[in-house]
């Protein structure tokens, strides 16, 4: 893959996050406006993304190569729990700012951006992939995710003076609700499903699943853009640390998962590049929505989730290129 074309694709990418922070800034995408986008992005285009990216498919993976898939999907979060704790131990980061690093380092930006990214580098056939990876991400943020940001695993939590020690212990329990019936989640089950047996649906199905995909990146990458013009220009560059933290989730980490699955998918070159460039991704965008929720530091995420997001511009088309 050349570096100019994914490249290209990216700055395309960003410059939507870009529209976005101005739309926020003007107020022409308001916080609740904002909400609602996100509300139509998660519960409908992205399912419908994820369902025609099989129905489109021409070429399928085995059953035991989506079985193989699945096993990788969920063993990289083995391997990003290590990096995580390696991560924040580096930073000598205590408290809130520990829990924020820690979940950054395990949830990458796989739906929102990973999509669009994917069929960038590795055509339409690596949506399948990609829809797979999001199962273990949509299953552990929700759980481990919110763990480490509710302060339920670290002892010195509010003992960090700039999280609230009264978070509402409710907030604190996992929904499984939640959990187990989030849009993506079943999504991705169906397309396991349908993948396995190779059900063919009618094709104006598949094309209106298509057509309402379509919305997804756009959309998507808007709300990012708006999220972040909450922020001012100068917080967004001031923390030595979210330079630090960034060089490690879009330099070490891809190089570390390319070192560890190269052996295991050396028969499958499109899944050895699945796996490190979902892994190469910036910060999940949903982190910065649960630190609200529960009590954490919305404004280092808001952080490192910027900067991340825009080394990518430079670092994807590199790691694409070097694959």
């Amino acid at each position: 893959m050349d570096f100019i074309p994914v490249f290209i694709k990216m700055s395309e990418l960003f410059i939507i996050i870009i529209i976005g922070f101005i739309a926020g800034r003007i107020k022409i995408i308001t916080p609740s406006g904002k909400a609602v986008l996100s509300k139509i992005i998660i519960n409908i285009t992205m399912p419908a993304t994820i369902l025609s990216s099989v129905m489109n498919a021409e070429n399928l993976p085995s059953t035991t190569e989506i079985l193989k898939i699945l096993l990788i999907a969920f063993s990289t979060y083995i391997v990003l729990f290590a990096l995580a704790k390696l991560t924040s131990f580096m930073l000598r980061v205590k408290g809130a700012q520990k829990n924020v690093v820690e979940f950054a380092m395990i949830f990458s930006n796989v739906a929102f951006i990973g999509f669009p990214v994917t069929e960038a580098i590795f055509g339409s056939e690596s949506l399948f992939y990609t829809s797979i990876f999001t199962m273990p991400f949509n299953l552990l943020c929700y759980s481990l995710g919110v763990g480490l940001l509710s302060g339920r695993f670290t002892k010195d939590y509010d003992t960090d003076k700039t999280t609230p020690s009264n978070v509402d212990a409710e907030k604190k329990k996992i929904n499984w609700k939640k959990l187990f019936l989030t849009p993506a989640l079943i999504t991705g089950v169906l397309c396991v499903i349908l993948g396995i047996t190779k059900f063919q649906v009618p094709v104006f199905i598949s094309d209106t699943l298509d057509m309402i995909g379509g919305v997804t990146t756009p959309g998507a990458l808007l709300v990012i853009g708006a999220t972040l013009s909450e922020m001012k220009i100068k917080e967004m560059f001031s923390n030595v640390k979210a330079y630090l933290f960034t060089v490690m989730q879009v330099i070490v980490t891809p190089l570390v998962m390319y070192l560890i699955y190269r052996p295991v998918c050396s028969s499958n070159p499109l899944l050895l590049g699945e796996t490190v460039i979902i892994t190469a991704m910036p910060v999940a965008s949903a982190g910065t929505m649960l630190c609200v929720e529960y009590g954490s530091d919305e404004k280092f995420m808001a952080q490192i989730t910027f900067i991340s997001t825009l080394a990518t511009v430079i670092t994807i088309p590199i790691i694409s290129m070097l694959l």
